[in-house]
């Protein structure tokens, strides 16, 4: 078997927990570096008996991790949904489209579910009541990443072919030539990460086959960091330790790509920073800045557009 042979298939549920059926044509969504862990909730046997032996463990309630890495990139039409925009709803984004314009995920009111089909070169797991977080990772020169982790309920594999998908069309997008701000500060810039931050919980019932009906966001911290090249507390809106010190928020601004319908835009209205620690990259001075994404007016924290 091989590593490389892995497809996976992503698509939102009308109903949490109730199978969406994803297609190959429709619905593949590609990744890479894809791991996936079956969690069991096993439980003990010991009653009283005329040994000391333990009797074997029963398997209750099951779930599903799956990790993966998806490049960042559009669909390659403004205003038509990327594929992994199912993956982002399943993570608390709300996609908002704009015919021909624009598709964009902001922080969800309510929080939706997908099922995945999962095939490692044919061993095929279908994993529904899907939900998870999400976060990206632009290094500069390196190809731009989303780092999901998702958690659903188990069902037992089988042996299936692995399918024939069809992906978005455009070249994955890398961390050069992009727009970054913060504030109105344009910093040298190494890395970037953000990340979404749910706290995902088990929707449990013992009316389904696992005693569990999907998972499901219930809370969010969105944090992010930045490795940029250091400055003097006097260059113009750069003052980091002010920032720490008085707790004033600034608002990030990162443009990844110039062709229609493969451009990615990433923002965050209200970042309040941390206090900068030193690094260094090569005997570069570099400060490691790390922030809270917060509010400004409410389930706007981390959004990211395609357009």
């Amino acid at each position: 078997m091989f590593s490389k042979k892995t497809v996976v298939l992503a698509k939102i549920e009308t109903e949490s927990g109730t199978d969406s059926v994803p297609t190959a044509a429709s619905n593949a969504v590609e990744v890479f570096d894809a791991s996936l862990e079956v969690k069991p909730d096993m439980r003990q046997r010991n009653p009283g008996n005329s040994d000391r032996s333990m009797h074997a463990e029963i398997r209750g309630g099951t779930s599903v991790e799956l990790k993966f890495s998806a490049y960042i990139k559009g669909s390659g039409t403004a205003g038509t949904a990327p594929r992994i925009g199912a993956l982002l709803r399943a993570c608390d984004f709300l996609e908002t489209i704009v015919s021909s314009t624009s598709v964009t995920y902001t922080p969800a009111i309510s929080p939706e579910t997908c099922s995945i089909y999962a095939n490692f070169d044919g061993i095929y797991h279908k994993v529904l009541g899907c939900a998870g977080d999400v976060e990206v990772v632009a290094e500069a020169g390196d190809l731009a990443l989303l780092n999901f982790t998702i958690q659903g309920v188990y069902q037992e594999p089988t042996d299936v072919v692995c399918p024939t998908p069809t992906f978005d069309t455009p070249t994955p997008l890398t961390a050069k030539n992009a727009t970054f701000t913060i504030g109105s500060y344009a910093a040298v810039i190494k890395k970037m990460t953000l990340k979404k931050g749910n706290t995902i919980a088990k929707r449990a019932d013992f009316n389904q086959d696992e005693g569990i009906l999907a998972f499901m966001p219930t809370d969010r911290l969105s944090e992010g960091s930045l490795l940029i090249e250091a400055v003097l507390r006097a260059t113009s809106n750069a003052d980091f330790f002010d920032f720490f010190h008085a707790g004033t928020t600034k608002a990030l601004s990162c443009v990844f790509g110039a062709t229609a319908g493969n451009i990615v835009t990433m923002t965050a209205p209200a970042c309040l920073f941390r206090a900068p620690k030193y690094d260094d990259n090569d005997g570069i001075r570099m400060f490691e800045l790390s922030f809270q994404m917060a509010r400004s007016s409410g389930n706007d924290e981390m959004n990211i557009a395609f357009t």
